[in-house]
């Protein structure tokens, strides 16, 4: 885990792979062990309300790219959807009575920032990305690896490139807010966004 101090409080960020059941257990001991005052996950804040009230199976892939993530990861073990990390964060920090956050954007600031970022042309070339990700070859010998050859992929023109940073750089901004008012803070950030994430903290 990475550590950053942020005026009083201590921050420290587990980068966590999206889908893989073997990240609940890092996530539920590094919330034990820490016992932070608050803990962040990298997602919205209607995520973290769905994920509270889910009681449903296993979900697929919403589009192509997920198809080839899953595809991706199931070289090492079967990914799950809702996300385990970010669940057994809620599970865990709830029954400690710790509060939890949401830092990523709501669906109406991604929206926007899609929009403001992603040129049509880009959008165009989705299909054309679909073809190209499915020859590709992935190199990764670990899942943190694949993950992040997979994101530079998905997210490697330049408009999806100024998403992302705004993501990170939000999310940020969000764990300076939280730091305001807690004395430390975990959090559970998807591991393709932890280095733009504590480039931003620390910028």
């Amino acid at each position: 885990m990475e550590e950053v101090r942020l005026g009083a409080t201590f921050v420290r960020i587990l980068p966590a792979v999206r889908g893989l059941s073997s990240e609940a257990a890092a996530v539920h001991d590094a919330i034990e062990s820490m016992q932070p005052s608050a803990v962040g996950l990298s997602i919205g804040a209607e995520e973290l309300q769905t994920l509270r009230t889910y009681d449903g199976g296993p979900l697929g892939p919403e589009n192509f790219e997920e198809e080839i993530y899953v595809a991706g990861l199931s070289a090492w073990e079967p990914p799950i959807k809702p996300p385990p990390c970010f669940s057994e964060a809620i599970r865990t920090a709830d029954a400690r009575q710790i509060r939890v956050e949401a830092l990523d954007m709501d669906d109406v600031t991604y929206t926007e920032n899609y929009v403001d970022c992603v040129s049509a042309l880009e959008v165009v070339f989705q299909g054309r990305l679909e073809r190209k990700l499915l020859k590709k070859q992935f190199q990764a010998t670990s899942p943190r690896d694949f993950v992040l050859e997979w994101d530079a992929e998905v997210n490697g023109s330049p408009g999806f490139a100024r998403l992302q940073a705004r993501r990170e750089a939000f999310i940020a901004s969000r764990l300076r807010e939280i730091a305001g008012s807690a004395a430390s803070v975990l959090a559970v950030i998807e591991v393709e966004r932890v280095n733009g994430v504590l480039a931003a903290l620390r910028g």
